[in-house]
């Protein structure tokens, strides 16, 4: 359950960037990125993980989405800089079969950096059609995945998925894997349900069990580029509102895969969500 909420009545003027006019000023958004988005910012500008970090810091992000084989030095550096770890994500490979010691080194990174969310990206079917079965067996081992978190203080998530191939593709799927899964938290990914063509507000029926966002928008015309958060096709600030409406108080984490820009790309989003 989400805790209560309280809007603040004080108005602030519409922006370009904003799709909700006359917002309620309210709390600031909880900002987090990629660690490899981190790392291709490195790359890009030339400069040390630990640099392109203070950079990302420095524009207002304040959290970190780690994906599981961060080196422990660059986790480190990220700490150093500022940030708190918001989400780990872990492939565990659920359709090949349960490896208790990988998923447990999952759940251990999360406690040992203070964060209690695991977001999974739980398997793959061979091909885009469903596999009963398949998804039986990916489920019963995700449960048996929450299980062992929630004993140590640390919730579950899975996304709706970008691959036709995902078990969490599309909002058909991901609400039969959060039924079959009910301890199971959403990760609500405001670009993935454009790449199966739906509508990104699709989303907004599983807000009673999201746990944590990732903002990513999409340029026109492409259902699979990316491009600054605000600055794409994605309603992002109807869905904001209509989180912090059902009183979400969690994590936003910033995502453009694949952007040639990548620090340009996290500057820009940063200031847009700060506009809502």
């Amino acid at each position: 359950m989400f805790a209560a909420c309280r809007t603040v009545t004080a108005v602030i003027e519409p922006t370009a960037l904003n799709e909700v006019d006359h917002a309620p000023v309210r709390a600031p958004l909880k900002l987090a990125i990629f660690s490899s988005h981190v790392e291709d910012i490195a790359k890009q500008e030339g400069v040390s993980f630990a640099e392109a970090a203070a950079k990302v810091r420095a524009a207002g992000i304040e959290g970190m989405t780690v994906t599981q084989g961060l080196a422990a030095d660059r986790l480190a550096a990220a700490r150093d800089a500022g940030f708190s770890v918001a989400c780990v994500v872990g492939w565990p490979e659920f359709e090949k079969g349960y490896d208790a010691a990988k998923c447990e080194s999952l759940v251990s990174l999360a406690v040992s950096n203070g964060c209690s969310q695991v977001m999974l990206v739980p398997g793959f079917y061979p091909s885009a059609a469903d596999d009963a079965e398949l998804f039986d067996a990916i489920v019963r081992r995700t449960r048996r995945f929450a299980a062992m978190a929630a004993s140590r203080g640390v919730e579950t998530l899975v996304e709706d998925f970008d691959d036709e191939r995902s078990p969490t593709c599309g909002i058909r799927r991901t609400k039969a894997f959060l039924e079959a899964a009910p301890s199971v938290g959403f990760v609500y990914d405001t670009g993935n349900f454009n790449s199966p063509g739906e509508r990104a507000e699709s989303g907004l029926e599983l807000l009673p069990r999201t746990r944590h966002f990732h903002l990513k928008d999409r340029p026109a015309g492409d259902s699979r580029g990316s491009c600054a958060v605000g600055f794409g096709v994605v309603p992002i600030a109807r869905i904001v509102s209509a989180a912090r409406d059902a009183c979400y108080g969690g994590w936003f984490t910033i995502e453009h895969f694949g952007a040639t820009n990548m620090l340009e790309c996290a500057k820009s989003s940063a200031a847009f969500l700060r506009t809502l």
